[in-house]
């Protein structure tokens, strides 16, 4: 890639690289070595074709694995107690969680920005789990239309989703 291009990969991902970085760690000179060593090892690694974004969330991952090993061997070195180091698969529970949690609030967003007849749609099949019959009465509509209100509402929300996150 172009040295303009991991420019403009850096200012668009260096904020939410950050701000997971220090969830993890909680300390911010580790977070920005985190970070800092996240873009050093995808620029060198990278291969076009897949989603930045998820490769700098796993390079992400990986670096502060190799951290949290680091500290564990130096810390059972010392003689501390192991039993006061987080166990790296409660963190990466925890990190598939928040991921997971950053992601519906995206789509609800998405959904909030629909026209608001597909949103009626979406919202009282998803949320009030209402039948195509039901929503179509509500709203007036036919059961077709309301299946194919649902379907392009869909497609825009797997867009939008895809637009953000990649395909991973």
């Amino acid at each position: 890639m172009e040295h303009d291009v991991w420019k403009s990969i850096y200012e668009q991902f260096y904020r939410p690289l950050y701000l997971y970085a220090l969830s993890l760690c909680r300390n911010r000179d580790d977070a920005e070595d985190l970070v800092q060593s996240t873009f050093l090892k995808a620029f060198l690694s990278y291969e076009e074709g897949g989603s930045i974004r998820y490769w700098l969330t796993k390079v992400l991952q990986n670096e502060y694995y190799n951290l949290f090993q680091r500290r564990k061997r130096l810390v059972s070195e010392a003689g501390y107690p192991l039993d006061q180091v987080p166990d790296p698969k409660q963190e990466e529970a925890l990190l598939a969680q928040l991921i997971a949690e950053e992601q519906k609030r995206y789509l609800f967003q998405a959904v909030m920005e629909l026209n608001l007849t597909a949103k009626e749609v979406m919202l009282s099949s998803v949320y009030f789990g209402l039948s195509d019959e039901e929503i179509g009465r509500q709203l007036e509509l036919t059961t077709d239309n309301v299946r194919k209100i649902r379907s392009r509402a869909r497609k825009q929300l797997a867009q939008k989703m895809e637009e953000r996150y990649g395909r991973e």
